[in-house]
Order: structure tokens, then sequence, then C-alpha cells
């Protein structure tokens, strides 16, 4: 290694050039598991319209009884 210091300010700029495209991929809200975070919230959201339309089945066969 001729010029340790070269190195070292190589290094860092790679890093702070890694640092930062991380810091702007999560600012918009992108990451790895996008798809699959967007499938669990799309699974949550349909979960909560079949269970009201099951209680709303419950409650009308309820009434009719």
């Amino acid at each position: 290694m001729r010029n340790p210091t070269a190195l070292c300010a190589v290094v860092s700029l790679l890093l702070v050039a890694c640092a930062e495209q991380r810091e702007s991929t999560t600012e918009r809200g992108d990451h790895i598991w996008r798809a699959q975070t967007d499938a669990m919230d799309k699974a949550r959201r349909i979960e909560g319209v079949v269970h009201d339309a099951a209680s709303r089945r419950r409650e009308r066969l309820e009434q009719s009884q």
C-alpha cells in the first residue's frame, strides 16, 4: 500500500455514496420487500371486508330466526 490516505479517502467516498443512495430509496418508501408488504396490506384490507360481510350475514340470520 503506497498511500493509505488515498485508500481511506476512496473508501470513505464509496461509503458515503452508498449511504446516500439507501436514504433516497427509503424516503420514497421503496425497499426490498415492497411487493410482499403491499400484498400483506392488501390481505389485511380484504380481511376486514370479509369480516364485515360475515358480521352482517350473521346479524341477518339472527334477525330472521
